[in-house]
């Protein structure tokens, strides 16, 4: 061979495998818009920001109970609620003594967990250890309207919670979201979708159910267009990919018949479904299905109760493209 062809070779070689590598990393497909809200929800939540308003709902909480606290002193209530029988265990004292410090210790966590961020850990909040444990302190110190006041706060707190112990959730097999749970979350955070990153599917990450990925975001099914993405992450203790949340074959069928952007939203035609598969032993099996078949507002519920499956797949990580467009508008529901 001519030695004077030997770097133009080279470099031919060269862009050829470059060509080839740039090739083998396209995504095997395009994100759907509903994809595209699905994965955003997931980082929303997973968010440090969301993580934030959790720590500030919650001390706003605590700040609302001190003055409650005080004039139950003032009022000098825990007179008359002290008793033989049961001594102090109705009293504000005693909540202050042993309600309090639940609070006190969720707020705790939270702040930790915000300082662990910074390491790529993640998990679940403290909000039903908190609530398990205040559910055992007599709250008749208060006044209705002031202990109707609290469990209102209290139950709006913990929903808010709940949709970061959905995402971390590493105790089941499989991931706690769904199309149905993610389509409710989207109606009620258009905010969030409205100011969501754009996308990229990233074809060089990808991992198996059950194993912790490279990367730390949301992952999606490469292997099933109708599977619900997760959130992993690689701080330690790591978040492993979960068995795959998808459609059986009754969740299709209504998938199909309802069509994708009124699925889950429009109880009309939700009900309208449910009504046309009245006998189905698919919808008749479930333990509320005489209650639910009785309100169109209860039929997205019971189509959900029995409309999922899960199974292993392997996923593909979603990134965040700061700076950058954003996903489609979503206020008319949500688009295949």
């Amino acid at each position: 061979m001519d030695l004077a062809s030997r770097p133009a070779s080279r470099h031919a070689a060269e862009s050829k495998t470059n060509e080839l590598k740039n090739t083998m990393q396209q995504p095997p497909f395009q994100l759907s818009t509903r994809q595209k809200i699905h994965v955003s929800l997931l980082y929303h939540f997973a968010s440090l920001d969301y993580l934030q308003g959790l720590q500030q709902r919650l001390r706003a909480l605590m700040a609302s109970i001190d003055p409650t606290l005080d004039l139950a002193k003032l009022q000098q209530r825990d007179e008359i609620l002290t008793d033989a029988r049961w001594d102090t265990r109705n009293t504000s004292e005693n909540w202050g003594n042993n309600g309090w410090p639940f609070l006190a210790d969720f707020e705790l966590s939270v702040a930790t967990h915000i300082a662990k961020r910074a390491y790529e850990v993640y998990s679940i909040t403290g909000a039903n250890q908190c609530g398990r444990g205040m559910a055992e302190i007599s709250l008749d110190w208060m006044t209705p309207d002031e202990q109707s006041d609290f469990e209102v706060r209290f139950e709006e707190l913990s929903v808010y919670a709940g949709n970061i112990d959905d995402t971390m959730n590493q105790t089941e097999d499989t991931g706690r979201w769904d199309d149905f749970s993610l389509a409710l979350g989207s109606k009620e955070f258009p905010e969030a979708l409205a100011q969501a990153p754009a996308l990229r599917l990233r074809a060089d990450v990808t991992a198996r159910t059950g194993m912790v990925p490279a990367r730390t975001g949301v992952y999606i099914p490469i292997d099933d267009p109708r599977g619900t993405p997760q959130f992993c992450w690689t701080g330690k203790p790591a978040g492993r990919l979960l068995a795959c949340s998808t459609f059986n074959d009754l969740g299709l069928e209504a998938l199909a018949e309802v069509n994708p952007a009124d699925l889950w939203i429009n109880e009309d035609r939700m009900h309208a479904f449910v009504q046309d598969h009245i006998s189905d032993p698919r919808l008749t099996c479930d333990p509320l299905f005489t209650r639910s078949i009785a309100k169109a507002k209860l039929a997205p519920s019971l189509v959900a109760r029995n409309a999922f499956t899960s199974r292993p797949c392997t996923w593909i990580f979603v990134e965040q493209i700061h700076d950058e467009m954003r996903i489609e508008a979503h206020t008319s529901g949500i688009q295949p």
